[in-house]
């Protein structure tokens, strides 16, 4: 069991509403992009105690499609930091509201930057890992995506 406030968070649900579908009615990737971007932009704004700004996404899978009604969830950890950088790996599962198993629909590795005011670039606190299931879990992610 970890203490670790950026291992493992499970935030930013959203149900699946007919305006977020593509001309398939399945769930949008722009639509899954935004949310997950947003979600985890507040993670690492509380990371780093300021303003943050996506630097871009490494990867993101889409691996199953969602529909209307589904709650869509993202399961984020932090596993980088580099002077100004943070690095987190999600991985987002959906489920039907009369189902208690979830489902992965996809997952991704975005990068932030902290900044200031003037949008220059901050400091940012060393991550540190509290024990072995968080050090493991962290090196197979960044195996996973070749993450140095």
């Amino acid at each position: 069991m970890t203490n670790n406030r950026f291992y493992e968070v499970t935030s930013g649900n959203f149900l699946v509403t007919p305006n977020m579908l593509n001309h398939m009615e399945i769930l949008h990737g722009g639509e899954l992009f935004k949310h997950c971007d947003s979600t985890i932009g507040l993670l690492a704004s509380e990371y780093a105690q300021s303003r943050v700004m996506t630097v871009g996404a490494k990867s993101f899978n889409f691996k199953k499609k969602a529909y209307v009604g589904q709650q869509v969830c993202f399961c984020t950890t932090l596993i980088a930091t580099s002077q100004h950088t943070m690095t987190f790996y999600t991985r987002i599962t959906a489920k039907d509201f009369d189902e208690s198993e979830s489902i992965v629909i996809g997952d991704g590795v975005l990068i932030f930057i902290a900044v200031d005011r003037n949008l220059q670039p901050k400091i940012v606190p060393k991550l540190t890992v509290l024990n072995l299931e968080e050090r493991d879990f962290i090196e197979q992610r960044k195996q996973d995506f070749q993450i140095e």
